[in-house]
């Protein structure tokens, strides 16, 4: 995989970056390590820089993308690439410098100038320099476009044979064809043309299935005679073989009767043949401009041409032959299942697909040998009993799961359905297997996932798309005090604590429509009342069609958390002993005081107190009556000012106060004299009386020139020192009164 080689070639790297001094990450400060690691290696490498620009690529990119290293270094996708396609890259550019891990995507790309559509295995990973910088983004991508068109023709080919197995109308099996090469080669619009008798001795087309044609075209291929100078789906035909126009418009000429908006584009046309040689009708594809089929166009189409043919002539045996046991070796070799025959345990018939299940070249490996072979050995017993329960004619379950081994000796779970039949003229075990490897392992899977959904820490409910409650597991029981049976039915707004708006609720549900998850805080309320707090993460989950069938929550507890960082908060803002703000919560308390002046055009003042005695009382008396003291004066103080206004606590007997709204200086006063007197009051400490007094200094914002909170908390530590100079028991100003106000 990408991923793992990225993990290698990174490993190194990283191995040499700190053998290196520099601070840039080495691929981004050297090109030539870049060419050095990824000069030859097969798949596109390239790296960019932050802001998106191309800084390197290897070879394999410069060949796919057409364009050498040298034009493509300094520039963006934005300077390459149409406007979609570019900010389709950016994107995937900002996902990965977002992760904390490789990211690896899969997208369509134009390749060499847009000659042709690619699938991309895209895996990406941010390069950071040593100081933990980010230099760049180096990613690697790998054309999987031959893999994703095997993948879904296999697909195509596997429903197509299943339809007819199941004994589809042979319109609706061709069809499905039509559809599947639309959906193969979205660009191509397509129709099959089966051959029929015509006027007299000679035949004619008959449209049975198209996609993306226009009624015009079909019109002129319905009823079209076979034959050459016809077009190119009677010229195949009438030829038996493959038939290409690059250019509709430059043969015109050989059907004058065709409009001018028909001939644009290009054309190529299949014929499919009947095991005997005879043509039993065509495959078409248009392409709105003109063009030369590539080989996997010319491959693809070869391949569905000899599918429809398989279907058609398949249909007309199965027509003919549906009651015959002569049917059973055309249906069986091309059946979606592994179909074996076999008589007194020596196999006499293997389908195709059960050549590939056991793993044969071909099925002389298989023919004559033992079933017992092929029967792994915990399961002999029970597949001897069902052979001999056949042979009797006694009744056995019709299906069962057992397993089976391949010729390598691998072994492989099945589901197996056993019949009676006569082959080549004499009775025999018609044998019906289908691998169920996947669906065992899903199986496993879903118990894992069922053990995890009850063994869970964590809190998990599933709700339908209506918000009703399917399931809970033993967590949310434990979190919330609620039972499975007592949620099941209701709706998550019973765990409503009533902390959160409906609008949140509503923010919520509108988020997680749009994005498919949530995650975040709330409080919910658990059933005996007590509110609490939890991390919750939504996911939707998704049918094939992309319709939400269901929600997933997952959550926990995160109470004690918050009541844990509570405290922290108030450890880290709050001074321990009076409970008052402390220097830090006091300086942005005084930053954001001095921003809403500014916005309201008034003033404030800030005022520096220091109590005056207070050392003799804690040598008198010690450190605990001191400590009374100051809790004593700080809330005193505290109720001397407004709810507007802050006091906090320096250190030791400093304090400070934030006064604000005020229309001007003297405004001041008053609350000044209060804090003065709360001061000054005699406080009782058993039966000492203890009795300071304060200095206090006081400077205004705003000023005439700028100034920040930290020279204005200095200004009144000045004026509080001349207060003290001046006798105590009173307050200065700073003598910086020339506001702007």
């Amino acid at each position: 995989m990408l991923v793992d080689l990225f993990t290698q070639l990174l490993a190194q790297l990283g191995q040499d970056e700190r053998a290196g001094s520099g601070h840039t990450h080495a691929l981004v400060a050297s090109p030539q390590r870049f060419q050095a690691l990824f000069g030859h290696v097969t798949q596109m490498v390239w790296l960019k820089d932050p802001q998106g620009r191309y800084l390197a690529c290897n070879p394999a990119f410069e060949t796919f993308s057409g364009l050498p290293a040298a034009h493509l270094c300094g520039r963006t996708n934005a300077d390459l690439l149409p406007p979609e396609d570019a900010q389709r890259y950016h994107q995937l550019d900002q996902t990965c410098l977002a992760a904390t891990q490789p990211v690896v995507a899969e997208c369509w790309a134009s390749a060499a100038g847009g000659s042709r559509r690619a699938l991309l295995e895209i895996t990406k990973v941010v390069l950071r320099s040593a100081d933990g910088r980010v230099d760049g983004i180096l990613s690697m991508g790998r054309d999987i476009t031959a893999r994703w068109y095997q993948t879904q023709f296999e697909q195509l080919r596997s429903q197509i044979l299943e339809l007819l197995a199941n004994g589809a109308e042979l319109p609706h099996l061709l069809q499905a064809l039509a559809d599947g090469l639309r959906g193969l080669q979205p660009e191509q619009a397509c129709l099959v043309a089966l051959v029929t008798p015509g006027h007299g001795c000679g035949q004619t087309l008959k449209v049975v299935a198209s996609a993306g044609v226009s009624a015009e075209t079909l019109r002129l291929v319905d009823d079209q005679d076979v034959g050459p100078g016809q077009g190119a789906c009677a010229a195949a035909a009438a030829s038996g073989q493959r038939v290409v126009i690059p250019n509709l418009a430059l043969h015109r000429t050989l059907i004058p009767q065709v409009g001018q908006r028909i001939c644009q584009g290009a054309c190529w046309a299949q014929p499919f043949l009947a095991l005997s040689g005879q043509v039993l009708g065509v495959l078409s594809v248009m392409v709105a401009k003109p063009a030369t089929p590539s080989a996997e166009d010319l491959d693809l189409l070869e391949q569905l041409a000899r599918l429809a043919g398989l279907a058609v002539e398949r249909h007309q045996v199965a027509q003919q032959l549906r009651t015959n046991e002569a049917s059973f070796r055309a249906l069986a070799e091309h059946t979606p299942e592994a179909v074996l025959v076999h008589r007194g345990g020596t196999i006499l018939y293997v389908n195709p697909t059960a050549q590939r299940l056991f793993g044969a070249k071909s099925s002389a490996d298989l023919l004559g040998t033992s079933t017992q072979k092929r029967i792994a050995p915990a399961f002999l017993a029970q597949q001897l009993a069902r052979m001999q329960a056949i042979e009797s004619a006694q009744p056995i379950e019709p299906m069962v799961e057992s397993r089976f081994v391949r010729l390598d000796g691998s072994e492989f779970d099945v589901e197996v359905q056993g019949t009676a039949m006569v082959y080549g003229g004499a009775p025999a075990i018609h044998v019906s297997i289908r691998d169920i490897s996947e669906r065992k392992l899903a199986e496993a899977q879903l118990r894992v996932a069922a053990s995890v959904f009850s063994h869970a820490i964590e809190g998990i409910m599933i709700t339908a798309p209506d918000g009703r409650i399917i399931d809970v597991n033993a967590a949310f029981t434990r979190i919330t005090g609620y039972s499975r049976e007592e949620v099941r039915g209701q709706t998550p707004s019973m765990l409503n604590s009533g902390r959160n708006t409906p609008l949140f609720y509503q923010q919520l549900w509108q988020y997680l429509v749009q994005h498919g998850s949530w995650s975040g805080e709330l409080w919910n309320r658990r059933k005996d009342g007590d509110v609490y707090a939890q991390m919750l993460h939504i996911s939707a989950v998704h049918d094939q069609r992309g319709q939400v069938i269901q929600y997933v929550a997952l959550f926990s507890d995160i109470t004690e958390r918050k009541a844990h960082e509570r405290r922290l908060d108030q450890l880290a803002h709050f001074d321990a002993l009076t409970g008052l703000p402390n220097r830090a919560l006091h300086a942005d308390r005084l930053q954001h005081a001095m921003a809403q002046a500014q916005r309201r055009q008034q003033k404030l003042g800030v005022a520096f107190i220091d109590l005056d005695g207070f050392k003799a009382v804690n040598d008198s008396y010690g450190h605990d009556a001191g400590d009374h003291l100051l809790i004593t004066l700080a809330r005193r103080m505290r109720l001397a000012l407004r709810e507007v206004d802050t006091l906090s606590r320096l250190g030791g007997d400093e304090f400070a106060a934030v006064i604000v709204d005020l229309a001007q200086e003297s405004d001041c006063d008053p609350l000044l004299q209060r804090l003065l007197q709360a001061a000054n009051q005699p406080v009782l400490y058993g039966t000492a009386v203890l009795q300071v007094s304060a200095s206090v200094g006081v400077a205004f914002y705003p000023q005439a020139k700028e100034v920040s909170p930290e020279q204005l908390l200095r200004q009144a530590d000045m004026a509080m020192y001349r207060a003290k100079q001046s006798g105590k028991n009173q307050f200065q100003t700073s003598g910086f009164v020339d506001s702007l106000f």
